[in-house]
């Protein structure tokens, strides 16, 4: 009698492995574990979830084929995310293009939209007198913190009706977009923009941020205070930004893409993530290790790191770049001429403020040098 062979279905963290397992054993799938180390690289990748070859058929419409449940909101469902995609707005013209873009990428990956504006409002100060506290009474109101008041009841007010008018719009372009028939949720909350958008994802995170951001003629204007670049820091949940001056039409159509690898288990989950999601795409994907010293060693891990995602994803071609840590950014800007990259994909590690002040990260430096869409992954 000839054993069942047991076959790989993903590559996961042993947390994400372990929720899957019980997805799939809840099916009556057997699953089983096994770590996984790329030979020669010495990368630790993670586990690999293996199921009977016999169970694959019922496996991928559990993860990927149902139409209640897709693959990309099983990812979510193992990460603690909501299927939603949230799009912060100012109703500028550029957070028209950013809900046309997140409204496209909402029907790829069967999500639901929703779009957050914040206002902000003139600070109250509503102390408690020591002696009325003493006995239960409360400061009477004084005509300043009643104009206060005042004030922040108008611009709730007209947020909302600059909402209403920005729905129209955006409802107008929807319709003639083809993707009129997507339902979407509003949300206009009081605060500063970066802090309410980093609180909803705390609170209710997310599948996808998609963010509008300047071209780079005009980023120098915004170097200090970026909405986009405290985002980009402190988000624990992928954030997608779309420059205002490129046309983006659809995920599909993003077919030159740039990972940039640190070399460790994150760069296997993210890309077998990535993958997944979007369905194992025809795309060219240029892996960049980010490294101080870009040595040989440097080299034969990333060339290793790319033969295993070339047999591994065999629908998308992986070559690799390795360019010097002192000419990294010119070597990197040539690069990006001659091959037309159209989306920049960063693994991006939250940092505290200090190193966020004087050493800022990747994605932060990229979103202001280059007029590319990128794609911030939380590691």
């Amino acid at each position: 009698m000839v054993a069942e062979r047991f076959i790989t279905l993903a590559i996961h963290t042993y947390p994400h492995a372990v929720t899957l397992k019980k997805i799939l054993e809840s099916h009556g799938v057997t699953v089983k574990f096994e770590n996984l180390v790329i030979s020669g690289a010495g990368i630790a990748s993670g586990v690999r979830v293996k199921i009977l070859e016999t169970d694959l058929p019922l496996a991928l419409k559990i993860t990927e084929s149902s139409g209640s449940f897709p693959s990309a909101k099983l990812e979510m469902k193992m990460a603690g995310s909501y299927a939603t995609v949230l799009i912060p707005v100012d109703f500028s013209p550029d957070s028209l293009r950013a809900c046309k873009a997140g409204f496209e990428i909402a029907r790829k990956l069967s999500l639901h939209p929703v779009l957050l504006h914040a206002y902000v409002t003139p600070y109250f100060n509503g102390n408690i007198a020591y002696g009325d506290s003493l006995s239960g009474g409360l400061s009477p109101i004084d005509g300043g913190e009643m104009e206060a008041i005042e004030e922040e009841m108008d611009m709730q007010k007209e947020s909302n009706r600059m909402m209403s008018a920005f729905r129209k719009k955006l409802d107008a372009a929807l319709q003639d977009a083809g993707l009129g028939d997507i339902d979407y949720s509003v949300n206009v909350s009081e605060g500063i923009p970066e802090e309410v958008i980093l609180e909803y994802c705390r609170l209710t995170p997310p599948g996808l941020v998609v963010m509008s951001t300047r071209g780079v003629d005009k980023k120098g204007e915004q170097l200090i205070g970026s909405v986009t670049a405290e985002v980009l820091d402190s988000c624990r949940v992928p954030v997608f930004t779309i420059p205002d001056n490129f046309n983006f039409t659809s995920v599909d159509s993003l077919k030159k893409l740039v990972y940039f690898c640190n070399l460790d288990q994150q760069d296997i989950l993210s890309v077998d993530s990535l993958m997944r999601m979007l369905e194992y795409p025809d795309v060219d994907v240029t892996l960049i290790p980010v490294n101080e010293r870009a040595g040989d060693g440097i080299k034969d891990k990333v060339n290793i790191l790319c033969e295993y995602f070339n047999k591994n994803y065999p629908m998308a071609r992986f070559t690799t770049e390795v360019f010097p840590a002192k000419t990294f950014r010119e070597d990197f800007e040539n690069y990006d001429r001659q091959a037309g990259i159209q989306l920049l994909i960063v693994p991006n590690k939250k940092k505290n403020v200090f190193s966020r002040l004087f050493n800022p990260g990747i994605a932060h430096k990229l979103l202001f040098e280059r007029d590319t869409p990128l794609l911030a992954l939380p590691v």
